[in-house]
């Protein structure tokens, strides 16, 4: 949902209890619950998918990583071996050593230094190439 399409949730749930506040006047209780018990369903069900939402985000930044480059190890057979604001180092099961950057997984070669090897697309997928950006 953007916010355009909140605001107009929030345009359309003022206007059903503005409705349920005319009703009550005639209805009584009746009139209250016209109003009052769509906007709930609706407010719920739009928290639970922005929770919803962000659990998922949360777990694939946290779990998703590359296969190994001798593609034995997956995304959960990293060890974590230290970690800074801008960036992590993991090592996998066979004993490689990577280093993750936002949207870089770079492998630490023998001599310390640094090697691209994926990156992360903007739709959140791995993958090789010979030119990644910086």
């Amino acid at each position: 949902m953007n916010t355009f399409e909140l605001l107009i949730f929030a345009l359309l749930s003022a206007g059903l209890l503005a409705l349920a506040q005319f009703l009550s006047k005639t209805w009584g209780t009746t009139g209250w619950l016209v109003g009052i018990v769509p906007v709930a369903i609706g407010w719920i069900w739009v928290l639970f998918g922005a929770v919803s939402g962000a659990i998922a985000d949360f777990k694939h930044s946290v779990s998703s990583r590359p296969a190994c480059r001798q593609g034995k190890c997956g995304s959960r057979d990293y060890v974590l071996v230290s970690s800074s604001p801008d960036k992590a180092v993991f090592r996998c099961r066979c004993g490689d050593l990577y280093v993750e950057k936002v949207n870089l997984f770079l492998r630490v070669l023998s001599d310390n230094s640094e090697a691209q090897y994926m990156a992360r697309d903007s739709s959140g997928n791995w993958s090789r190439s010979d030119v990644l950006p910086n």
